[in-house]
Formats: C-alpha cells, structure tokens, sequence
C-alpha cells in the first residue's frame, strides 16, 4: 500500500509540495534580502539547498505514557546569523505547551523574538490514523500509525518555515531523533525499545528496525535474504542508498492494512507477515521503495499491479512458493467480478481491480514481451524507462515503452489489456518454463561494495582507496573493480565502461555464465585536479583529484650532542602526511639555517617515515642542526684535544714522522757505543 501526504490512497506515492515566495531582491550594505516560505517535510528529499549555515530544525520526539494517543515533539531551530526572521507554522493539528524564544501569532503560527539563539516549541499531538482499506493489502484493524503509550509508531509531525535573510539563501536542514530508545526513518518514527539489524548488499544498505514489542514470525535474516535478493533480481532503475523498514508490533493493536510505504525508502510491515506466500508483503513494499514514477488517471492501476506481480514473481524466483500456488494467486484476477473493469479508467474499479486484476494483467504484459522477444524484452525494462520520467507516465507513453521494449505486438496486447474490459487467463506451468525459467543472459553492472574495490597506482602509492569520495593525486590512476552480473539463466556477453562525468574513458568485453558474477578491473588516470563523477552501469563515485601535499617533519633528532670540529653528525627527520592524498616534495637538512642537503620524500595519506642524513661540522662552537620547519637540535662542536688524533710531520721524508726520526737516532747512538 502507497501512501501521498494529502491521504491514504492505494497506488500513489508520497508528493511533497515546496511553497516559495521569493520577494524582489534589493541592494544593502550586507548583500541581497529574500524570504522563503518551504515545508519543512520536502527539505528533507533534497530540494532545498543545505549549506554548512543552513538552518537547522530538529524534532525530538518522546512518548507520554501516562497520555496515550498522544506524542511529544520537541521542535528547535538553529539559526545562522544572516537569518534574519522566522516563522515556524504547525501544518498538523497540535497543541503547543511550551516555547523558547517565539511569540504566537495565531493558532498555528509562532514568530522568533530574533534574539534567542536556539528557539524552540514543543508541542503534543495525536499520531493516531485510521483507514478503511480493503482488498489484499487490507487488515482487520483501522489503524495506520498508533500510540499505545508504552511504544508508538508514527508519522512525523510537519511544520512550514517561512523566513528572511541576507546574502545567499539558507536552506532548511531537517533532522529527527527520539528522546529515548526508538529508531527514525525519512517520514516515520518509532519510540520504544528496538534492535536493529542491518545488511548491506547491490549497493543498498538495508536497516531492519525490530520492535521489543514485535513479535516477528521470520527470522529477521530471513526478511534481510529476501529483500536483498529482490535488489539484485528486480532490475528497474536506481536502488535507494538506504531502506529502512519497520516491522510493526500486533500484540493489543490491529492495523488496518498489512503493510505501508512512505516517503522514498521506508515502510512498516506487520510482524507476523510471512515470506512464503505469494502476498509477499515485505517485498510487495520494497517493491515500492523501487518506483520512481507517477501515473496519470489512465496509468494509476500501474503501482499497485507491478508491486502486487513483483512481489508474487520474486517469491516464486527465490523459490518460497511452486508455480501452483504462485498460478492461483494470479489467476484470482480471471474471475467474473472484474469482466466489466478497464484498468485505464478507475470509475470501474470494483473490488480492488488494480491489485488483483491489475497483477495479472502485469504478468500478461511481461509474458508478451518476453514472447515477442526470445525473452530478453521484459515489463522490468518498461518499468526502468518509465522510473527515468520526470512528469506523470501518460497512457501514450507506457505503450510506447512497451513497444520500445518489445514492438508492435506486445503493444497490442497492453492496449487491449488496459483500455477494454475483456477478461484475462493465467498462463500454463509450461508457458512459465519456456518463457519464465530459463531466462536468458540479463547482464548488471555496479561498484563494488567492499574496501578493496578501489585502487589507486602510480608514482606515489600503489594500495586501496576508500570510497567516500575516493581521494587521489594527479597523476594517479584508479582501478575500480567493477562488479559485472548475469541473473538470466543462459551465458551472455558483457561490455562493462568505466564513465568519466558520463563520457566513456575505457571499456571491457568478455562472456559471463548463467547465473554468476565476476570482476572487471577498469582504470583511469586523472592528470588534472577536479571533481569527477565516474559511473558504472547506473551508479556513480565522486572523485576528487588534489595536487599531490607537501610532507611535512614533525621532529628531528641528531645521533649525539657532542662532536669535534671536522666529524659528521647524523640528523633524522620524522617526516609524515596528515593529508587525504599522497604527499610528494622536498625536505631541506640545514645548519645554522642554511640548508646543506635536501631529500625527495614521497608518502601515502596518513603514513611516516624517518629519513636521516650526513652533515658535516667545520667550526667549533654551538650549532643548529634542522629539517623542514621542525625545531633545530643543538649540538656542541669543539677543537680536538692534545691526545686528540696524531698529525702528520712536516719532514720531508717519505714516510717518515718525529717520533721515527727520535728512534733511528738512539739506534744509530748504541751501534757507535758498541
């Protein structure tokens, strides 16, 4: 089940308007004056600019047991100074108790005094929601988010924030936390005791949040298998960075559908949802987090019927359910109930015709494409185009991309599919193996999501490079080990391209098994600093390219303090590299200051090393002896002493000093005496 801020629908997604007022900028003596107005719940998707002054507004929620049906909210503000005023406007029903730094306006308007520093308003409301869904995704119970005082699983509270300012705009920062135990989403909360179970796989990381109050009847690995294997099976466009969902508690409570997406990436399901039934309710959800697109009135049944067949389809796939069970749930969309539904028209919808007519009309799209196309033209490649529109998919333009994918043929069968009321049939165990089961070579490509995906060489370093963002020096070059993927059920061939701000800079070829997954190193040198964007398939890195840093000595030592005048003192540099890029320069040895020798040093980011050298000492006295811009050592240097080494004669013979000269006289003195 879908869910849109302006109610609770089936098949539409969440649509967060922002409200600007811009008013004419004028000149002043600390730049331009604006005003905005924007709801604070679609800065949160990105569409506001957030800048390290944003303005930063932070819910704090809490439970009220003795008050249940009733959350506390805790809303402050953190204001750079070029803001000027502002205005914080409840769009949800709520009852302040307590401000900080506002003045009311009316009932649901509150205006900073424009000198507190860190203004606040706290508030009570009631998260409760109900619903009267029926059909498949519905339940026995009303309730879409509830307080039962002890734990609370909620939407979280909206506010507008309009205000002025000076200079470049501010954007609006939203952030959520609980006051106690509990775990936060992009649009939901949920206070209480929880533990959290977390995988990261197909470039998505997925948090599980588990209730103590659940109950789960899956293991939570399980779920975590399921759903990672649905990321890499389900090949429709870009996968959400994260996806967090909650698994909600049933004891004393029942809710009015069994499961529910909102926002981009997060939904609840409840606890006891299995994942051996064709209903597939966590994958019928996570199905939803992968939809991009909006719908016109004509292609609204789309939503619900690809999440309804997906879900069924990835069950089947990961083989938690047989065909038989897998062909009753779809065939439910055959029976007379829906003779006189057209999908493209929903004032003829009975029964929840887009799930259950809607799912089977799906599986009928994708069963003539793939006929069409020996296979390879599948409702995953519609759906990946129909993800990749900026405004809501026409009827039109869901039929082109059926034919895009699939030609005239499968086309006709979408028209008559979705434009008339004839009644539909569910396809035969052997139409699902010949046209289903050994599905041809569906080749992927993606970063690699392990450390030592990422390589960086040249004449720095050679070692891996982390990825957020990788960091290197120009001139070095980056490996990435890209992850190239075959889930068909045949060999295929694969060309995997290394994209550099999306033009191709290299590329390799090669064959690819059935059902395998193999790495396909793929190198690029950055001769010149920037920022790139560099692209695998449909994900991307940034990487950003510095001039190599300076090393720089942090100490030096010197072998000894005491030397004479002549000898060589050895001088050790402690050299390291504080910087995210490979360090690459010069270390200058001095005496006195000035400098006598240099050395070449080069190092990877965060490494040492010491590099030691010979000076020579030619005068007495007290000398300084320095590397880089470290503290000097002093050391003594003094004249030689009387016993000190023996000098060489100034006589004339070869070989001949004083002391042999004084010997061969008292020889030559005791022959004449004999």
């Amino acid at each position: 089940m879908r869910r849109t801020d302006r109610g609770w629908a089936a098949g539409a997604f969440t649509l967060l308007l922002v409200v600007s007022m811009t008013g004419a900028a004028v000149a002043s003596g600390t730049g331009q004056v604006g005003t905005t107005l924007a709801t604070d719940a679609d800065l949160a998707t990105g569409n506001a600019t957030q800048t390290d002054d944003a303005i930063v507004r932070t819910g704090t929620y809490a439970l009220t047991p003795d008050r249940p049906g009733e959350v506390r909210v805790t809303l402050s503000y953190r204001l750079p100074d070029r803001v000027r005023s502002l205005r914080a406007s409840l769009v949800d029903e709520g009852t302040v108790t307590d401000t900080d730094g506002f003045n009311r306006v009316n009932d649901t308007t509150y205006k900073w005094d424009e000198s507190t520093s860190n203004p606040s308003i706290t508030l009570r409301f009631n998260p409760n929601e109900t619903t009267s869904k029926t059909g498949p995704e519905a339940a026995d119970g009303r309730y879409i988010f509830a307080d039962t005082g002890e734990w609370a699983l909620l939407r979280q509270f909206r506010t507008s924030t309009g205000y002025s300012y000076t200079g470049s705009q501010p954007g609006v920062d939203r952030r959520t936390r609980t006051a106690g135990s509990g775990a936060v989403g992009d649009r939901m909360v949920f206070l209480g005791e929880v533990s959290t179970v977390e995988r990261s796989q197909n470039g998505q990381t997925f948090r599980l949040v588990v209730p103590e109050a659940a109950d789960l009847d899956e293991p939570p690995e399980a779920i975590l298998d399921s759903l990672t294997n649905a990321s890499q099976s389900l090949r429709i466009g870009d996968r959400d960075e994260t996806v967090v969902a909650f698994a909600a508690p049933t004891d004393r409570l029942e809710w009015g559908v069994r499961g529910l997406a909102t926002g981009e990436s997060e939904f609840w399901v409840r606890d006891f949802e299995r994942l051996d039934e064709p209903s597939n309710v966590w994958l019928h959800e996570y199905v939803h987090t992968r939809q991009a697109f909006r719908t016109t009135t004509e292609t609204r049944w789309l939503t619900e019927a690809t999440a309804q067949y997906y879900a069924a389809e990835l069950t089947l796939e990961q083989e938690r359910i047989g065909f038989d069970e897998y062909r009753r749930y779809l065939a439910s969309g055959e029976r007379s109930t829906y003779d006189d539904v057209v999908l493209s028209n929903p004032s003829t919808w009975t029964v929840n015709a887009n799930y259950i007519k809607g799912a089977l009309a799906a599986g009928r799209v994708d069963l003539a494409l793939r006929a069409a196309t020996n296979r390879s033209g599948t409702l995953e490649v519609v759906v990946r185009e129909l993800n990749s529109r900026e405004s809501p998919v026409t009827q039109a333009e869901f039929l082109e991309a059926v034919e895009t994918a699939g030609g005239a043929e499968p086309r006709a069968t979408a028209v008559e599919i979705s434009e008339t009321s004839e009644p539909l049939s569910m396809w035969d165990q052997r139409t699902q193996s010949r046209l289903f089961k050994t599905v041809p070579a569906q080749v992927g490509y993606a970063l690699p999501d392990t450390a030592d995906g990422y390589r960086a060489s040249g004449p720095y370093r050679n070692g891996t490079v982390s990825a957020t963002p990788v960091r290197l020096a120009t001139g070095e070059t980056l490996t990435v080990d890209t992850v190239v993927s075959n889930t068909g059920g045949a060999s295929g061939e694969y060309d995997a391209t290394l994209t550099v701000d999306g033009s191709v800079v290299t590329s390799a070829t090669g064959e690819i098994d059935a059902e395998s997954e193999r790495t396909v190193p793929l190198a690029h040198t950055f001769e010149r600093a920037g920022e790139y964007t560099v692209g695998v398939g449909e994900e991307t890195v940034t990487v950003v390219v510095e001039e190599p840093a300076e090393p720089t000595v942090s100490e030096v030592s010197v072998d000894r303090g005491k030397f004479q005048v002549g000898q060589q003192a050895t001088v050790t540099a402690t050299v390291s590299n504080d910087a995210a890029v490979p360090a690459n320069g010069t270390v200058a040895f001095t005496r006195d200051s000035e400098t006598v020798t240099e050395r070449t040093v080069t190092l990877a980011p965060g490494d040492m090393t010491e590099v030691s050298v010979s000076v020579a000492l030619p005068t007495a006295g007290t000398v300084r002896l320095g590397a880089g811009a470290a503290d000097p050592v002093s050391v003594t240097v003094v004249a030689p002493t009387s016993d000190g080494p023996a000098r060489t004669s100034e006589g004339s013979g070869p070989g001949f000093t004083a002391g042999l000269v004084v010997v061969a006289a008292l020889l030559a003195l005791l022959a004449r005496r004999r």
